[in-house]
């Protein structure tokens, strides 16, 4: 499948917004504390996310009660994600924890999609992948290396 350019674009914001995330909640962690800025953070999302599904939704949230618990888990990851960011730019930076988070998403994502985890299609992992993993944990090491 191909990307369009709109697509680019979106995601591309969207990693914008992750830094710029990152950031501000790492702030509003010294602030008021860890849990207490993820808690905030969260809460905003949720409020402005309940505001678009009355809004724009088109879904059933009511199908929630049919869900697999696996698949409410969701917000227990990104909890920890958010939590764990607020934790550590304040005592490591931004450029360094975003390297950390995204070097891990990509490997991690990489060997999902191999084995079809969620989608149930397989996108093997070949040589280039594996380069670039490799190129990009050479890169952690120079973005750290004194």
């Amino acid at each position: 499948m191909k990307m369009d350019i709109g697509t680019f674009i979106m995601l591309a914001l969207a990693g914008v917004a992750v830094a710029f995330q990152a950031g501000v909640n790492g702030a509003l962690g010294r602030q008021i504390g860890t849990i207490e800025a993820s808690f905030t953070s969260f809460m905003v999302g949720t409020i402005a996310l309940f505001i678009g599904m009355m809004l724009a939704g088109k879904g059933d949230i009511m199908l929630i009660k049919e869900m697999p618990l696996w698949k409410l888990t969701g917000g227990l990851l990104g909890a920890f994600y958010v939590m764990t960011s607020v934790m550590f730019v304040p005592k490591i930076g931004i450029g360094n924890v975003l390297m950390i988070l995204i070097i891990a998403q990509l490997s991690t994502s990489a060997v999902i999609d191999h084995f079809g985890i969620f989608t149930g299609v397989s996108i093997p992992v070949n040589w280039k992948k594996l380069t670039a993993m490799g190129l990009m944990f050479f890169a952690l090491w120079l973005f750290y290396k004194k």
